[in-house]
Order: structure tokens, then sequence, then C-alpha cells
């Protein structure tokens, strides 16, 4: 099987200007991405879907291929990550290099190891599961602790049974998505019906965590990101 690994990186951001291309330890957001998927040892090509020649000369500084522009209404706020990929998937066939396995790694997961992006596709390959994607244990935030208001400022649980777990340490795990890595068989794309998170019925997941679950969404995001890196480098804070 022929696995593509596509990094999906839009110029616009509105929660961080021009997010992907933002400093961290002297280098630009989407290089730690770009590095982590080419030292994967099971991956065949990395390739860098934009539509920004800003985003596309930092990607090939970083030995990223972007062979083709991403349509600009594919750029948009409002589009989802599968039409992306798959227009990535069909550029790429449209070039001869035709993949079985698509992998879509998020710039805005600068943590995430080569080992665990191997270790899904050695899942999906293994099992023949339909997609494997990166997971964390919900600590913080936890469905039976989640409750619902109303207007008048009334709450209730959203899941009553889960009142009987009072202590912490015995509550049920549950997993939350961490929307860093998807590992997915080409024809899921393929079949999308535009109404799910394009996973299929087989499942899997590799689970990381707090570092590689780390998703660079907000500032506090990005500062909390370069304390972390800038410490392991020994170069100043810039928070």
């Amino acid at each position: 099987m022929s696995v593509l690994l596509v990094i999906p990186a839009r110029g616009g951001s509105k929660g961080i200007p021009r997010k992907n291309l933002q400093l961290v330890a002297g280098r630009s957001l989407i290089s730690y991405a770009i590095e982590h998927a080419l030292a994967a040892t099971m991956v065949h090509r990395v390739i860098v879907s934009t539509e920004d020649v800003e985003i596309t000369e930092a990607a090939r500084s970083w030995g990223a291929d972007v062979p083709f522009v991403r349509p600009t209404e594919l750029a948009q706020d409002h589009v989802s990550l599968i039409p992306v990929i798959l227009h990535a998937a069909q550029a790429m066939d449209a070039l001869g290099r035709h993949a079985t396995v698509v992998v879509s790694l998020q710039p805005t997961a600068p943590l995430l190891r080569p080992q665990t992006i191997d270790e899904g596709v050695r899942m999906l390959l293994s099992t023949g599961c339909d997609s494997v994607v990166s997971v964390r244990k919900v600590i913080h935030n936890h469905p039976y602790r989640v409750q619902q208001m109303d207007s008048d400022g009334r709450i209730k649980p959203l899941f009553p049974d889960g009142q009987q777990y009072l202590q912490k340490q015995d509550l049920p795990v549950f997993y939350a998505l961490t929307g860093g890595l998807y590992v997915r068989r080409r024809q899921l794309l393929e079949d999308w019906s535009g109404s799910d998170f394009c996973l299929g019925i087989d499942r899997r997941a590799v689970e990381v965590d707090a570092q590689e679950a780390l998703n660079i969404d907000s500032p506090l995001d990005l500062a909390l990101l370069r304390v972390l890196t800038e410490q392991q480098s020994g170069t100043e804070l810039q928070v």
C-alpha cells in the first residue's frame, strides 16, 4: 500500500493570525509537523496542502513537497478537513502518485511524534480497520461531570447516571479525539457522505499524552508551546 501524508495549512486564521507561520523557538509552527512527518518510517510521501505563497515557501524550506496550489474555495473557514484531504489525494492521482492510505497531520499538533504516526499506520495495515485516530484520556471536563443549563440558570447533568461516581478516580475511562492525527483508507474519503467524521465502522486509536495532544487553537496554546519548546532548547522564553 502507498501511504500519503497530507499536512493541511491554509493561510487564513482568525484566532491566531498567520498561525501556521508563527515562530516557536525560532522556527515556524508548521515546521514541527513537517519534521515529524518526514521522520515517520511508514509514510511514503509528505505533502502540504495550501493556497498561501509564504506557507509554500516555508514548507519547502523544511523538506515538504507542495506539488499543487489548493483551490481558494477549499481554504475558507467553513470548509471541513475531509474535502481538503480528498482533493490532495486526487491531485496526487493526477500526478501519477496514487495513495491507498491517506494520513492527515495537523500543523497545529506540533508535538505529535513520528513514532505515533508510524503506530497509527501500522495499526491500520495490521488490523484491516477503516481508520486510526489519536486520542487522549479525558481528565478534565469528564462527560459525567458535564451539566446542561437553561435560560434561568438551572443546571442538570447531561448523564444522570454519572452522579453515582462521587470520586474522580472511580469515573469510567473516556477518550477524546485530539484532532492531530487521522489515518484513513482512501476509499473512506471517496465514499464520504459529508455528514460525519469519515472514520468508517472499524475505528481504532492510538493514545497520546498531554504534550502530543496539544492543539494550537488560541494564543494561550501558542504561549504554552513556546514554553515547552524553548525550555527544551535552552533559548529565551517568548511567552
